[in-house]
């Protein structure tokens, strides 16, 4: 069974949609075939503030969201 991306994109995001928690998804690197790859993370009720620190001292510590595809 094949999943279009719209289905897979509402699987993985619809229980926080459902839930209410702040998620936010980032880019992370590529695989070895060049494929981009990122990293969704979720926080408790009203922790906003906290999913966006965490994803802006990742991105101080790397640079993959400059990065384009190779």
């Amino acid at each position: 069974m094949t999943e279009n991306a719209a289905a897979a994109m509402l699987r993985l995001t619809m229980p926080f949609n459902l839930t209410g928690l702040p998620t936010v998804a980032f880019p992370i690197g590529f695989s070895k075939d060049g494929l981009p790859i990122g990293l969704q993370i979720a926080g408790k009720s009203f922790e906003e503030a906290t999913v966006l620190r965490m994803v802006h001292a990742y991105q101080q510590l790397t640079d993959w969201h400059r990065r384009e595809l190779p």
